[in-house]
């Protein structure tokens, strides 16, 4: 054969099953990593959820015990109840409730809403007064559960507040 038929002959079905597989195991190492990376993400943001939804309904439930006059605590119905003033000094009964996994705050048997947000319901609360002779405080332990499709976490809360003025 001369010069000019071997360029016109083409690729031999060798080089081209030789292409094709370098190009897979490429696209599946592009495809792996870009599961593994979105996996990584919805982790994460699972995680950071759980977290702030723990956080920021654990420091509403502290600030609220630490302005309260007086607490009553209801352990058949995972129910805190605080006497306490609103900001014109008018007296006020603020409740949190676990009601079928939904962390609600009512205020003068108002609801206010749920502290928790898509995807998180509350397996766990749990309130105890601790009362000495110069203060009282409330311990509180609260589980969180995340859940949307296949991805389930749950997270423990813990804290122990002292009322106003008890210390």
């Amino acid at each position: 054969m001369s010069n000019q038929d071997k360029k016109h002959r083409g690729y031999s079905i060798v080089e081209i099953l030789v292409y094709l597989a370098i190009f897979t195991a490429l696209s599946i190492l592009v495809i792996n990593s870009f599961i593994v990376i979105l996996s990584s993400f919805n982790f994460t943001n699972m995680n950071r959820k759980l977290l702030e939804a723990g956080a920021v309904s654990m420091e509403r439930v502290s600030r609220e015990i630490r302005q309260a006059e007086l607490i009553d605590i209801n352990t058949t119905s995972d129910t805190l109840i605080l006497d306490s003033h609103d900001s014109g000094g008018n007296d006020m009964e603020i409740k949190f409730i676990n009601e079928n996994g939904e962390f609600n705050l009512y205020k003068d048997d108002s609801l206010e809403g749920n502290l928790l947000g898509e995807s998180l319901s509350l397996t766990n609360l749990v309130f105890r007064t601790i009362t000495t002779t110069e203060s009282q405080a409330v311990k509180i332990e609260m589980t969180i559960k995340y859940e949307e499709g296949k991805n389930i976490k749950s997270e423990n809360f813990y804290n122990t507040v002292i009322l106003r003025g008890g210390y």
